[in-house]
C-alpha cells in the first residue's frame, strides 16, 4: 500500500490522451518522461498533483500530464501555483516554465516565488530562445547569437537562471541536462521530496530555431571534459580519463590535472550542496566554458521555513484572537474615507478596529445575545449540533471517496434521497459533493461523469465542527461562508453532516413544542 493507495501507481498512469504535439526530436519529450516516471515514486496520490504553466511550448505540459493542471497566461504560473498551494497545502504543485515564460515576462513573479520558499517545484527549460512564436531571442541566449530579432546578434548580457535563484535565496537548485534523462529524473526526485521551493533548470535545444544552443555540452565526443557531475560530499572530478578536478586558491576556482604537480583527489573541493552559506553554491553556479566544465546536478538544498506552514499558523493564531471575520470584512479592510457635505470634507478613518456596520461582528453581537437569552427559542441555540445530527436522519450521511467516480455519487444521491456527500474516509475529510455541485459542474457541462473522480468537482471544508459545539456556533459559520452544510467530527471517529434543512426543522420543531405548551397551560 502506498499513503492509503489501493494499488500502486505507474508512469501510465499519468499519460494522458492528448496527442503531444512538440517537434520530433524535442527534448521536451524527455523532460514529460521523466516527470511521469518520477511522480509514481513520490507516494503521493494521483488526485493530489497539480501542474500549472505559463505560455510557450514547454507550457503545453499539463495537457500531457493525466493530473490535475492549469494552462495559465505569460508568466504567470508561479502566482496561481502560489494561490493554488497556499489554499490547499496538501497538493503537490508543479510549475512548467521556460526561459522567455519565466525569466522575461515572469521574471517579478519567480523571484517573489522563490524567495517565499512555498512547498513548489519548478522547471525551467532553457533552450535559449522563444521556440512557440519563432525564434525571437530570450534572456538567456548568448551574446552575437543571431536571431529573428538580433539579426546583427545579441548584444544583451545572458540571464544566468541558477544566479537568479541564489540570489532570490531558493532552496533547493538544481541543473539536469535533456539528453541525460536518467540524472535528470534523479534531479526532479531530489527536488520534489525537498520541503520547499525546487528550482531546476533543464537544459534543451530547440531542433528548430536553436538547435546548437548545448552544443558544447551536447556532443558525446567532448562532453566528458565539458561537464561536471556534481556529488554530494565526493570531490569535484571531471573528465573522460577522470583525471581532472577543481581546487580553490583563496577563493578562486582553478582547474587542475590530478597527478601533475603533486596534486590528489585529497586536494580537490568536495561537494556540499547542504552549506547554508552561498558563497559556495554561487562559486559553482558561475563556472561555465571555456575556462571550466559547466556543474550540473543539485548545487544548493537547505532547510527553511516553508510559507505556507508560517501563513497557515498565523491564520489560526490571528483567528483564536480576533475571531473570524467575513469576505465582505475582508475586502473593505480596516481603513476608509469618509466624503461629506457634498465632497468638500474628506476624512480618513484613523482606527484600526471593524467599521461600524461590519457584518461579522453584528453577527457574532447578535448571536451571543441570543445564547445569553431565557426565552425557549432562542435559548434552543444552545443546544449542541450532535443533537441535532444523531435526532435528524444521521444514518442517511454518505461518504464516499474522492476517487469515485462522479456517476457512482450520481447514483448515491438517487438511491439515498440526500442533499450532500461527505468526500473523504474515516480519518480524513477532503471535502463536500452537493446536488447543487452535480447541477453546476455535470449537468451543464460535458464532463465525463463516468472516468472523472469526485475529487475534480468537489468542495474543500470550509469548517469541521465537533459535536460539543452550539446550533448558535454552526449558523454563524453558515452564515459566513455562504454554505448549507456544515460536516462534524464524531466522538465515536469519523465525521457527519449537518444541513440548514435539518437546523430548520428542529427551530420548528421547538417552536410547535413552546406553543403547544402554551396553549395547555391557557387552557
Amino acid at each position: 500500500m502506498m499513503n492509503g493507495l489501493k494499488e500502486y501507481l505507474t508512469r501510465k498512469d499519468f499519460v494522458s490522451s492528448s496527442e503531444v504535439r512538440w517537434c520530433p526530436g524535442c527534448g521536451d519529450y524527455a523532460v514529460l518522461n521523466a516527470v511521469q516516471s518520477v511522480l509514481p515514486q513520490l507516494g503521493i496520490p494521483k488526485e493530489k498533483f497539480v501542474f500549472v504553466s505559463g505560455i510557450g511550448c514547454s507550457s503545453r505540459f499539463p495537457y500531457y500530464m493525466d493530473t490535475f493542471g492549469f494552462h495559465s497566461i505569460h508568466g504567470r504560473a508561479p502566482t496561481i501555483a502560489t494561490g493554488i498551494k497556499v489554499a490547499n497545502p496538501e497538493l503537490s504543485v508543479w510549475v512548467i516554465t521556460g526561459d522567455g515564460d519565466g525569466l522575461s515576462i515572469g521574471g517579478n513573479h519567480l523571484i517573489h516565488a522563490l524567495r517565499r520558499n512555498l512547498d513548489l517545484n519548478i522547471i525551467l527549460l532553457n533552450n535559449r530562445i522563444y521556440g512557440l512564436t519563432k525564434g525571437q531571442y530570450s534572456p538567456t541566449s548568448v551574446k552575437g547569437q543571431i536571431t529573428k530579432t538580433s539579426p546583427y546578434g545579441v548584444i544583451d548580457e545572458p540571464i544566468n537562471p541558477l544566479r537568479i535563484a541564489l540570489a532570490a535565496e531558493a532552496t533547493f537548485i538544481g541543473r539536469a541536462l535533456d539528453s541525460d534523462p536518467k540524472h535528470m529524473s534523479d534531479v526532479l526526485k531530489a527536488g520534489a521530496e525537498h520541503h520547499g521551493t525546487s528550482f531546476v533548470e533543464i537544459l534543451q535545444s530547440c531542433v528548430i530555431f536553436n538547435k546548437k544552443a548545448w552544443s558544447e555540452i551536447s556532443d558525446r565526443s567532448t562532453r566528458d571534459d565539458r561537464l561536471l557531475y556534481l556529488e554530494q560530499g565526493q570531490p569535484l572530478v571531471f573528465g573522460e580519463k577522470r583525471n581532472k578536478g577543481i581546487v580553490l586558491r583563496g577563493t578562486d576556482p582553478v582547474v587542475v590535472t590530478i597527478g601533475e604537480q603533486g596534486i590528489s583527489e585529497a586536494d580537490l573541493v568536495r561537494h556540499d550542496m547542504y552549506r547554508a552559506d552561498p558563497v559556495y553554491a554561487s562559486m559553482l553556479i558561475k563556472m561555465d566554458a571555456p575556462d571550466f566544465p559547466l556543474p550540473v546536478g543539485i548545487f544548493h538544498a537547505v532547510k527553511k521555513p516553508v510559507y505556507e506552514d508560517e501563513l497557515e499558523a498565523q491564520i489560526k493564531a490571528v483567528t483564536a484572537l480576533k475571531g473570524r471575520r467575513n469576505l465582505q470584512a475582508l475586502l473593505r479592510g480596516t481603513e476608509y474615507w469618509t466624503v461629506s457635505n457634498n465632497g468638500a470634507t474628506i476624512k480618513r478613518s484613523t482606527g484600526i478596529g471593524a467599521q461600524e456596520n461590519d457584518e461579522s461582528s453584528i453577527m457574532d453581537e447578535q448571536i451571543q445575545a441570543l445564547l445569553k437569552s431565557t426565552d425557549p427559542l432562542t435559548a434552543s441555540l444552545k443546544t449542541t449540533v450532535g443533537k441535532i445530527f444523531y435526532d435528524y436522519d444521521y444514518q442517511r450521511s454518505k461518504m464516499l471517496s474522492p476517487r469515485d467516480s462522479i456517476a457512482s455519487a450520481i447514483a448515491h444521491f438517487k438511491a439515498a434521497h440526500i442533499e450532500c456527500i461527505l468526500v473523504g474516509d474515516s480519518k480524513r475529510l477532503y471535502g463536500l459533493l452537493s446536488e447543487r455541485d452535480i447541477i453546476q459542474n455535470v449537468v451543464l457541462t460535458s464532463i465525463d461523469r463516468d472516468r472523472q473522480p469526485i475529487s475534480a468537482i468537489m468542495r474543500p471544508v470550509y469548517e469541521i465542527m465537533d459535536e460539543s459545539n452550539s446550533i448558535g456556533d454552526v449558523i454563524n459559520i453558515l452564515s459566513i461562508s455562504g454554505h448549507r452544510h456544515v460536516p462534524i467530527r464524531l466522538k465515536s471517529g469519523g465525521f457527519g453532516l449537518v444541513t440548514i434543512r435539518q437546523i430548520l426543522r428542529f427551530i420548528h420543531d421547538t417552536v410547535e413544542q413552546v406553543e403547544k405548551k402554551e396553549s395547555n397551560e391557557n387552557t
